[in-house]
This record gives structure tokens, C-alpha cells and sequence, in this order.
């Protein structure tokens, strides 16, 4: 990597941005009387208030959230110099009452140009991670991009994905390896997002993509409409087409809200919608697009 350092170094100040957020509460496991072979996994509050989380194997490793993303934090503290770090944007959100946690950092320093016939925009490397520690999530991180024009979030592929199961055999060390492995294929997907840049398409093309993607029949309507608007941004290309798809997994005011069903579930559900992007980057039309 050209501008990618690898050298052990402190920022001077905290940008994990960890302590005090949603994820930085205490946890603990106790045993279920009757159950020998399960557990329950607690959070405590200040107050010593507590909270089920979940039951699971007696052998299930307790990996805590602010355990799991210091060892991320210290990899990227080695992997890039501080100045890359000055500018993280970096956020936390949970679902299941802080079983399910997810990190969303954002390297607005590390960054590749994007430009259309009509438009020229910036993006940024973007690192995602998550994991549970009720039984129901794995240990998971995908590296991909942030359109800094719009905020888009994207993610570039399952190929990208690093997923390792909380079993007793889980391996932190090796687990932050892999991801320090994936940071390169960041410049190879942003060449791509370029030549996406320079297909012009027509706005049938567009209309035949969205047509047939498998999404209910009254959202195509609306996806359309998402992607007239980046059209008058960024031209009729088929970065405007992937632009509007990553509108809606980005974002809940442009037609698609979360259905509030009472449940706490806004994190994982807005991170299914960027792999059902991925997926739809596989479809036959937008495929032939592509090529």
C-alpha cells in the first residue's frame, strides 16, 4: 500500500471513542440452577442493576463488546500513522438490550477520488465489525467505503468478510490478522467504483436493473425515484445506479423508514440492508452492465 504505514505508534488523544458509549457497560456470567451445562450472560449497570442477555453452552467464551473492539482499536494504532487516526469517525450501536453490538469506523484521511462526466466525489476507507454474546451473532468484520458526498455506506463483498464463530477454540489474535490482511482491497474495489463512474447507462437500463431485483414490488417504484435524484448529482452512470442502492441501506428518510415493531433491532436491520446491496450486485442486469 502506498500511503499505509506499518509502524507501532500512539495517537495523542482517544479516538475509539469507547469509554461512556452504549457498548462500555459491564458484563458477567452466572451459573442456571438446574442447567449445568448453560449459563446466563449478564450486564450490570452502575447500581448493580442487571439484565439477561441470553443463555448459552457452558463452554461459550465471553468475549465482551469493549474486549472486542480494543483489539481492533490497537490494530489500527499499528497499522496506520497517527495522523490517519486524528480524523477517525467512529460510532457504536447495539440491538438485543446490548447483546448485539456493532462499530462503525470511518478513516475520512484515507481516501481515493471518485469523478463522473458530471461530478466528482471522495471515499473514504470504512471498517465495520460486530458480534453478540447471547449464542445468535459470530465474530464478524468487513472492510469497505464511505461516499463522502452523500454518506453512503458501503460494503464490498462476502470475499471481505472476516467471520469467526464464538466457540471455545476462538482465536483474537488471529481474528485481528485477518482483518489487518483485508485493508488492501480497498484500492482494488475503489478502481472499480471508477469504472462504474465512467458507464454511462440509460435510464431504462436503470429501470431494467431495478425491475428485476428481488425487493417487493412496491418499493421499486421508490427506488427509482432514489436514483432520478442521484442522476441530477452525479449523471446517468451506473455509480449513480449503485449510489441509489446504497442510499436505502444508508439511510431511513428517503422512503424506506425501519418498521417500528417495538423491538430493538435498528442496527442489525440497517446492516442487512448493505448485504442485500451485495447481493444485488450479482443480478443478471446489473451484471451485464458491469461488464
Amino acid at each position: 500500500m502506498d500511503n499505509i504505514l506499518s509502524f507501532e505508534q500512539k495517537p495523542a488523544h482517544d479516538w475509539t471513542k469507547m469509554e461512556g458509549s452504549c457498548v462500555d457497560f459491564f458484563m458477567l456470567e452466572d451459573e442456571i440452577p438446574n442447567f449445568p451445562d448453560h449459563k446466563a450472560i449478564l450486564r450490570e449497570d452502575k447500581l448493580g442493576n442487571r439484565t439477561g442477555l441470553g443463555i448459552v453452552g457452558r463452554n461459550y467464551p465471553l468475549t465482551t463488546h469493549t474486549y472486542f473492539f480494543a483489539r481492533q482499536h490497537e490494530m489500527f494504532e499499528k497499522k496506520f500513522p497517527a495522523g490517519h487516526l486524528e480524523n477517525a469517525e467512529i460510532s457504536y450501536q447495539t440491538s438485543r438490550k446490548g447483546a448485539f453490538a456493532l462499530m462503525n469506523l470511518i478513516l475520512p484521511d484515507v481516501k481515493l477520488p471518485i469523478e463522473t462526466s458530471k461530478h466528482k466525489t471522495e471515499v473514504g476507507l470504512r471498517h465495520v465489525s460486530w458480534h453478540g454474546v447471547d449464542g445468535g451473532t459470530s465474530n464478524n468484520s468487513i472492510f469497505g467505503a464511505i461516499d463522502f458526498f452523500c454518506t453512503n455506506g458501503i460494503i464490498t463483498g462476502e470475499y471481505e468478510r472476516i467471520r469467526k464463530k464464538n466457540t471455545k477454540n476462538f482465536d483474537m489474535r488471529k481474528f485481528i490478522d485477518e482483518i489487518e490482511k483485508s485493508v488492501e482491497e480497498f484500492y482494488v474495489t475503489a478502481r472499480k467504483y471508477q469504472a462504474w463512474a465512467a458507464r454511462d447507462i440509460s435510464y431504462q437500463d436503470a429501470e431494467n436493473v431495478i425491475e428485476s431485483l428481488p425487493i417487493a414490488k412496491r418499493n421499486k417504484p421508490k427506488l427509482l425515484t432514489i436514483y432520478e435524484q442521484e442522476v441530477m448529482d452525479r449523471g446517468s452512470n451506473l455509480w449513480a445506479l449503485y449510489s441509489a442502492f446504497t442510499n436505502y441501506s444508508s439511510h431511513t428518510d428517503n422512503g424506506f423508514p425501519i418498521r417500528q415493531t417495538g423491538g430493538d433491532h435498528q442496527a442489525e436491520t440497517m446492516l442487512k440492508r448493505e448485504f442485500s446491496v451485495v447481493s444485488w450486485l450479482d443480478n443478471e442486469e446489473f451484471v451485464r452492465l458491469a461488464a
